[in-house]
């Protein structure tokens, strides 16, 4: 995006945020009950018909159980490690298997929504664009209705810029709960500017598909057998670092925004349907937070809603029942008005300002 059109674009939110916050966020005949169901997967690695067999049959589960909004891993399509070596971005698994927003498994994952009547997201490599290698890490929104939309992950992590090209818009849906944003793994650990941005335009909730394994080293401690110890999957609270690492992160987004936050991971070492070893393993963890109460006595601001990432250790569903009233977002608005401040403390109007002069001038940092 070219700097005239990010000032443009930045004015056009300050615009809409604005407008949003003085009609005081009322979502009007919406309903604030959800059952959210996060699965942990362990994926076949480049196995599109394996792992979307997964998808189907933990959607019809989690539906009969009652969720109305399904969440599945980042990738879990197609599985996410990469090849080592100097592979090629043409022949990476990633984009060789990618497929467009209404492909072959958008359409099969879309005809059980409907006849479900639920919505599932799950992650998988698009297609998006001309070129061959227009080639995106992106999720995949599924409803009653049909094929929802699909977003790009907007801060791709590390490595998966060897197959992945960079998204650059936000992805938000409505439901019969309200707006919901999605936003994958990095975007929502490290970029608090996307959540901002969901929650200040209304959202209560944001799906965070997720391939995190930060501080969970299963994949380097091996057996005799040149395997992860338990498959990758946590034992003796091995994951106990990365549980430390994941929460901090999570709860910050819940505490800064006073959204709720499903994220669903992968779980288990990756393997081809042969048996290879990809290298990679995580740790599970899938869980919602939200927040809580603040009311005088609290001692706790955010709660997991029955979910708990340290013991979300196995493939399966994990389920959560939530109240979305308790998402009120205080930090956008002051419930206190004089004519010092109208209660509007959330400043996109400074925040183009601020961006607008930080596109001029912004270097990259070196490392």
């Amino acid at each position: 995006m070219n700097k005239s059109k990010l000032a443009l674009s930045l004015l056009g939110f300050s615009l809409l945020l604005t407008a949003t916050m003085q009609n005081g966020y009322a979502q009007d005949g919406i309903s604030d009950k959800l059952r959210i169901a996060v699965v942990n997967v362990q994926p076949v690695w480049g196995d599109k018909q394996a792992n979307l067999a997964k998808i189907l049959k933990y959607s019809e589960q989690a539906a009969s159980m009652g969720a109305k909004m399904i969440v599945f891993p980042e990738m879990v399509l197609t599985g996410y490690a990469m090849e080592n070596g100097d592979v090629k971005r043409l022949d990476r698994m990633q984009v060789k298997l990618a497929e467009s927003e209404n492909g072959e498994a958008a359409t099969t994952v879309a005809q059980k929504a409907q006849k479900l009547g639920v919505y599932i997201a799950y992650g998988y490599p698009e297609k998006k664009g001309e070129a061959a290698d227009d080639v995106y890490n992106s999720v995949l929104v599924a409803g009653p209705s049909g094929i929802v939309g699909s977003y790009q992950k907007i801060h791709p992590f590390g490595s998966e810029v060897v197959w992945c090209k960079t998204g650059t818009d936000p992805f938000l849906f409505d439901t019969p709960w309200g707006k919901v944003g999605v936003s994958i793994c990095y975007d929502t650990y490290n970029y608090p500017e996307l959540s901002r941005y969901y929650a200040a335009s209304g959202a209560r909730l944001i799906l965070n598909p997720t391939a995190t394994s930060w501080a969970y080293y299963s994949a380097k401690h091996l057996g005799d057998d040149g395997m992860p110890v338990n498959d990758g999957k946590p034992y003796a609270d091995n994951n106990q670092a990365w549980t430390n690492r994941f929460k901090g992160r999570v709860e910050a987004t819940v505490i800064q925004s006073g959204v709720y936050v499903a994220s669903s991971d992968l779980v288990g070492a990756e393997k081809t349907a042969d048996g290879t070893f990809m290298g990679t393993a995580f740790p599970g963890g899938s869980c919602v937070v939200g927040p809580s109460t603040d009311a005088e006595g609290t001692d706790n601001y955010i709660d997991y809603y029955g979910t708990n990432p340290a013991r979300a250790t196995e493939e399966g569903i994990y389920y959560s029942d939530v109240d979305l009233s308790t998402a009120k977002r205080n930090s956008f608005v002051n419930y206190i008005k004089t004519d010092a401040q109208e209660g509007n403390l959330y400043s996109p109007d400074l925040y183009v300002k601020w961006y607008e002069k930080l596109a001029k001038e912004y270097k990259p940092l070196n490392h």
